[in-house]
């Protein structure tokens, strides 16, 4: 059965943020820029909450999930990827809370990230992820898919950095390429930069 993918609303968050600690929990480069496995699932879901409520309420992004929030996926429409001083604003007490002392790590990932990120209008996927109990069901590809079908129609690319090089063919079997590896500051691991031109 194919999932259905609808826009999440504020009612949303906290699942969408359960959902999202759940998918990262064992992902290297949020384990590595916070470094505490127990601090992570405490905390990670309200970041993750926090974050969908920020883009949700920018109304030109899109928060995707499917009908039970299994998946959540958080598309930025062109133009609108970076965020402004007052959404970091919003977004400081939830990072001080997860990150903690090693916030300034947090900060430097966000830069380098921003810092190679395409000027070329695009849809970007922020964040992609699926509860591990409820992979398998192709709730992931349907929030890939209702994104890139409509870039596909307009003529737009699309952008995501994989915090995961095991992903990388997962997101190629959607049209996305590698352009770049790139390594994280003060010896983080890497992220795969990916474009997808319209097809």
């Amino acid at each position: 059965r194919v999932p259905i993918i609808r826009q999440a609303s504020e009612t949303d968050a906290p699942a969408v943020g359960r959902t999202l600690r759940a998918a990262f929990a064992d992902d290297p480069v949020w384990m590595w820029m916070t470094e505490d496995s127990e601090r992570f699932a405490r905390l990670g879901g309200q970041w993750f909450a926090a974050d969908a409520t920020l883009a949700m309420r920018s109304g030109s992004n899109r928060v995707l999930v499917d009908s039970g929030v299994g998946g959540a996926a958080i598309w930025h429409a062109p133009g609108h990827w970076k965020t402004s001083l007052a959404e970091n604003l919003r977004l400081a007490i939830p990072s001080l809370r997860l990150f903690g002392r090693l916030t300034s790590r947090a900060l430097a990932v966000i830069s380098s990230m921003e810092n190679v990120h395409p000027a070329e209008p695009h849809w970007y996927l922020a964040l992609l992820g699926t509860d591990p109990a409820q992979q398998g069901r192709g709730i992931g590809a349907a929030l890939i898919r209702t994104v890139t079908d409509r870039c596909d129609e307009q003529g737009l690319p699309a952008y995501l950095e994989s915090s995961k090089e095991s992903n990388v063919p997962y997101y190629e079997r959607h049209g996305f390429k590698v352009t770049a590896e790139l390594p994280l500051p003060k010896g983080g691991p890497s992220l795969w930069l990916m474009w997808r031109d319209p097809q």
